[in-house]
């Protein structure tokens, strides 16, 4: 617990830092393009865009409510999360080893770099959220009274991509294969959180794994708040939070510990 709290110090000491390196980091990367960081907002929208082509206008069965606006909302709020956390768990998992070279020249600690990368994906849940946002104030739906949740729920990505990004970035490094296996995690994780069909309506087995995982928590906890009220989801609010902010503890701690036992050995094993 002392390695968690000395690593999660640090990115409080060094956030300053973090804003400096995002803000640098996009204008080298969109500096040669037409429209600039732009990009940063077409890019994600233009790519989910097309699975509301197909899932909403396309395969109208899955839609939950008949309404193209509230599914197009509802696909568009899961979606914002879901690709924030894609972006950021997989960009903060291969930080410190793609630019563990930066630091020996600006000195910074090493468990800046994943919230750096964490902190770059954010202008793809704005971008997405935003759109998502709009297309339910053309469905006529209100505003959720739960609403400041989402918050909380924004909070608790945050956190849980920045740890468990913690925990792969270590074990990355001293066991290269890793990355693969990640990767196909990660792309089946769009379909394990339910951000394209509607968990709530696997009555099985596979329904009730399928509810307990972090990013079943989080996507449907900010749809529950800003899109519509999930009876499902409250009615396992308390479980599923138990089950989350433990699975947060363990990569927060196992990640810090293994980070700082294995730091100074990185560019051994690079």
């Amino acid at each position: 617990m002392i390695n968690a709290t000395k690593i999660v110090w640090e990115q409080l000491k060094y956030f300053p830092l973090i804003i400096r390196m995002v803000r640098y980091g996009d204008q080298s990367t969109y500096q040669n393009f037409f429209l600039g960081q732009a990009w940063k907002i077409i890019n994600p929208i233009l790519q989910v865009s097309v699975y509301f082509v197909i899932f909403g206008m396309g395969l109208r069965n899955v839609n939950q409510s008949g309404n193209t606006m509230q599914y197009a909302a509802w696909l568009m709020v899961g979606m914002a999360v879901w690709r924030f956390m894609d972006e950021a768990i997989m960009n903060g998992s291969q930080a410190i080893k793609r630019q563990i070279g930066l630091v020996t020249k600006m000195k910074f600690p090493l468990s800046v770099l994943p919230a750096i990368a964490i902190a770059s994906a954010i202008w793809t849940f704005i971008a997405l959220f935003i759109l998502g946002s709009l297309f339910l104030l053309f469905s006529a739906s209100g505003l959720n009274a739960k609403w400041p949740w989402l918050l909380y729920y924004f909070f608790c990505s945050v956190i849980f991509s920045y740890s468990f990004a913690l925990f792969n970035s270590t074990i990355i490094i001293l066991i290269p294969d890793y990355i693969s296996i990640l990767r196909l995690f990660m792309s089946l994780g769009m379909w394990i959180a339910g951000v394209i069909f509607k968990i709530d309506n696997l009555n099985n087995v596979i329904g009730d794994i399928l509810r307990l995982s972090p990013f079943y928590y989080i996507v449907y906890g900010i749809r529950d708040v800003w899109v519509s009220p999930d009876i499902l989801f409250e009615s396992q609010f308390g479980i599923c939070s138990i089950i989350f902010w433990s699975l947060v503890l363990i990569f927060l701690i196992t990640g810090s510990y293994l980070h700082l036992k294995f730091k100074k050995n990185f560019m051994e094993y690079i």
